[in-house]
This record gives structure tokens, sequence and C-alpha cells, in this order.
């Protein structure tokens, strides 16, 4: 299908979407038929021929997760071989492929001995037949779980508990090392219990580390990354002071950093400055160790800009920090000149970001994403409804110095109670210095004052497709990729996976019980 170009010249000099993006390819599947109707993308592994396997979670009728459809799909995007993956109190945490076979990493919940099992299920790609080894298991006696009793006000756990009570697993982004994270029960400190495996499942450390008199309720776990290299792991956390979460007009805690591995654990501490700091996120690559997020001048809750640490990973040391302010034209992008100029003088922040992207590229630069995100809750006698915003895109490119080189707001609205959650949001990636996003929006792309655009929202049904790329300048460009009234399904863009190479997304579309994959080489 030919792809269709909106063409909108704008006045303003650093916006120049009268060009074309890069060259994108595009491949679909054939359309396919689900028997239940609700499903989600959850992983993808590259079968080394230019081909894919997908795992999509699917649901029954009352929304609860039931099995997982295996599919593997070769280079022309042609089903190969499926397979229905049904649970029973067990889920897929992660997935990859080596040498020619398929390994799933597997929880299961033991009933009979009162652990968690953690399994890998291996097959061939050429007949979908596994094979089950145990990993390990762990005493669900060990490892917190969440409870909530609805008394009065309620009554819950949620948080002392950091992230999935089933366990995180992670992969290295070269797929050689296997990560396992747990919040460990501990009345007393704030425990974390880390396990290493290697691809051909030998483990390479474990390492249980405590909060030396730190309980759970002053300790949350931010951010973990995996070295491609050796398999070093890094954690970051916020620690807060005094034993207390809140001090006024200040910030009461310090951010820190653990690199755990087969010698032990070393510790890192740093403060942010008399800044508010709500929380970070770590990536790395073979040379870098970089923590970036958002900071305030007035709480956790507000952002007046980016924060930046550039962290040595031999001596463990912070080489480079900075506290960048949002840039003029970000302000000019998100609000008008006029308005973005009053903005700035009064000191407004900005509030409601997540974080939803973040790459570092081959000249240490780093870009990360995030969305203007927030729920509201609205009660009334017959019970309470949630409505969920999905609203504009920030995107930055920090370089290795640790200076924020441009920061550019996309302009987007996007509201639902829910039945549109998977079709909204974004997806952002890398390539070439180039920020790429994905995003769905009306047919026509709404023109604002002062030569700025926002996408908008639609029935889902009604949907087509973006791609908006950010150029190494900070320039942006964006096309229509598939048009609605072209397409027979619908993209799931929040749920799209980024392949093993770096090289293309793979994304999930549906109508109803329709369904195809859709793959956008870059």
């Amino acid at each position: 299908m030919k792809l269709k170009l909106l063409s909108l010249v704008m006045l303003f000099l650093s916006i120049s979407l009268s060009a074309q993006i890069s060259p994108i390819q595009i491949q679909k599947s054939e359309i396919g038929k689900d028997q239940k109707k609700d499903t989600k993308l959850s992983f993808t592994a590259d079968d080394g021929n230019g081909g894919f396997v997908s795992a999509r979670m699917y649901y029954n009728g009352s929304g609860k997760a039931r099995g997982y459809y295996l599919e593997h799909y070769d280079a022309s995007l042609e089903l190969v071989k499926e397979y229905d993956y049904e649970i029973d109190h067990s889920s897929i945490k992660n997935l990859f492929i080596k040498d020619g076979q398929l390994h799933i990493i597997e929880y299961k919940r033991n009933r009979e001995d009162k652990t968690n099992d953690y399994n890998l299920l291996s097959s061939s790609l050429a007949d979908f037949k596994f094979t089950t080894k145990k990993i390990f298991s762990i005493s669900r006696k060990k490892v917190k779980k969440p409870f909530y009793l609805p008394i009065v006000f309620g009554i819950t756990n949620a948080s002392k508990i950091d992230h999935d009570p089933t366990g995180e697993v992670y992969l290295s982004d070269n797929r050689k090392f296997i990560t396992f994270n747990f919040d460990i029960k501990d009345d007393k400190e704030e425990t974390h219990l880390v396990k290493v495996y290697n691809n051909d499942l030998e483990l390479v450390f474990e390492n249980e580390f405590k909060q030396d008199g730190v309980k759970d309720a002053f300790f949350n776990y931010n951010s973990l990354t995996i070295d491609n290299n050796n398999g070093d792991v890094f954690f970051l956390g916020k620690q807060y002071e005094g034993k207390a979460r809140k001090k006024k007009g200040k910030a009461n805690y310090k951010y820190k950093l653990y690199k755990l591995n087969a010698k032990g654990t070393k510790e890192l501490s740093f403060n942010t400055e008399e800044n508010f700091v709500g929380s970070m996120e770590l990536i790395n690559d073979d040379n870098n160790l970089v923590g970036v997020g958002f900071y305030s001048e007035k709480n956790d809750f507000r952002y007046k800009g980016t924060v930046y640490y550039n962290i040595n990973k031999e001596n463990f040391s912070i080489q480079a920090s900075s506290f960048n302010p949002f840039t003029k034209q970000f302000m000019i992008d998100k609000y008008g000149e006029k308005r973005g100029e009053k903005v700035s003088k009064k000191g407004k922040e900005l509030s409601n970001l997540t974080y939803r992207g973040l790459h570092i590229d081959d000249n240490e630069n780093v870009y990360f994403t995030a969305e203007e995100y927030f729920v509201q809750a609205h009660s009334t006698k017959y019970g309470t409804t949630y409505t969920y915003h999905y609203n504009d895109i920030l995107a930055c490119k920090i370089n290795s110095s640790g200076k924020m080189e441009w920061a550019r707001n996309i302009n987007k609205k996007q509201v639902t109670q829910g039945k549109a959650v998977d079709y909204y949001s974004y997806l952002s990636t890398v390539k070439d210095n180039r920020v790429i996003i994905l995003l769905n929006g009306s047919d026509k792309v709404k023109k604002l004052k002062d030569d700025r655009i926002r996408f908008d929202d639609k029935r889902v049904k009604k949907l087509s497709l973006y791609l908006v790329e950010i150029l190494p300048n900070g320039d942006f460009n964006y096309e229509q990729l598939v048009n609605n009234e072209e397409s027979k399904v619908t993209y799931k863009v929040s749920e799209g996976v980024v392949t093993d190479d770096f090289n293309a997304v793979v994304l999930e579309g549906s109508k109803g019980k329709n369904t195809r994959m859709i793959k956008l080489t870059l």
C-alpha cells in the first residue's frame, strides 16, 4: 500500500514538516481471526533470518489472562507456526531465541510446595514441541505479595512492594544475560534478591542486598539495567531520610546506585542539589551508565526540566551531571509563542509526566521521551469510573557532557474510559540519531496557533497510524503511514515492540476478532 503523505508547511524555523520522513519499509501479515477478542502483544524475539516469534496474551470475557498465542512469522510476515500456550497460575516472563531454539522463561505457582517456580520451556522453531527445565524456586513466604482489605478507607501494603510480586525478569540488550529481581520480605530493612544467569542458564551470580536500617516504606526502587559485557547489574533506588517521606520545602531523600556482580556490591550515593527529583531511569551501553529524569524547584510531582547523571562504570563515580530547564522552543511547541513566554516568566512547571522511552546512541547522546498522562476518577452512587488522559509527548536529546541540545513537545490529546487504552499513548525508539515516534490519531491533524499542530483522538475504528521523526538537530517531520479507511485493523501502538536489533518495530492490529501484525523497518 502506498504511503499517504500529509505535508504541512510550517513557518516557524525549527519545524520543517514539509519534508518527507526517512524511508520506512512496511510489511503486513494476512488478516487472521482469534478465538479471543482481547489480546496484548507481550514479547517478540528475532529468529535470525529476518522473521520473529511473538507472544500475545489473551483474556477471557471478564478480563482475566488465560494464555498466550505464540506465532512465528518469517521475513515476509507469513505465519509459519502457531501454538496456544494456556496458563494455569503461570505466565510468560520473557523469551529469547538461540541456535534455532525458542526459549520461554515461565513463572508458575507451585501450590503443593508453596513456592514460585521459574522454568525454561524450550522448543525447536520448526515444531513448537516444548520441554521443561526448572531454573530455580523461591518460597512464597520469602517474596512480598500485595493484599487489600476494603475496610472503611481500605488497608493495603501496595506502597511497600517494588514492582511485580512474581518477580521481574530482564534480558540484556544482547540477550546474553537473564536477570531476576525480587522484593524480599523483611520487616526491618528493605531487601532485594537479584539472580543473573547466562543464556545457557548457568548462574553467573546471586546477590541479596539490604538497605541498612531503612524500612520498605522509606525506599523506592526506581530502575535496573544490565551490562551486556559481563552481566553486572546496576540498581537505582531513592532513600528517604529521617524516617519521613516528606520535609517541608526540601527534598528529603538521596539516590542510591548499586553495582552488583559476583564480587559483591558497590554503592554510590548522590543528592539532587536542593532540587526535587521524583524518579529516575537507568540506561547503559558498552561504555556508559546514565541516569535521567525530571527535576523541580517545587515538589516531586512537578517538572521544570531534566536531570542527568553520567557514571563511570569502572571506578563507579559520577563523571558529569546537569539540571537543564526546558528550552524556549519546547515552551513554544507546547503553549504557543506568547503564552509560552508568559508561562516561563511565571515559573510554571509541568505535571503528570510518565517515562515511555530511553535510548543512547553511538556518540553517547541520550534521548528520552515522556507522556503527559493522568487518570481522573468519577464517583457516583452507582460506582466509580475512570477516565484516562494520554496527552502531549516530550522528547529531548542530552549530549555526553550533560547539555540539553534540544527539547520538543508533540501536541496530542487522547481521552478514553478504558476501551481504547491499547490504541492510545505511543511507542518511541531511536534509529541513526533520529527519534521515531509512532502514534494513532484522527485523519485530520489539527492546526494550532503559531503554526503548531496537534494529534487528536477519534473512535478506535477511525484511528490512523502516524510516524513522527525528530531529526538530529531537533527539527521534526511527520507522515501518515496507515489510513483507517484503507485498513481492516487499528494498531496498538502502546504495546508495540522494538526488534532485538533495534532496526524495526512490530505492532499488533485488531478490530473485533480480526488481527494482523505489521512490521516497520526503520
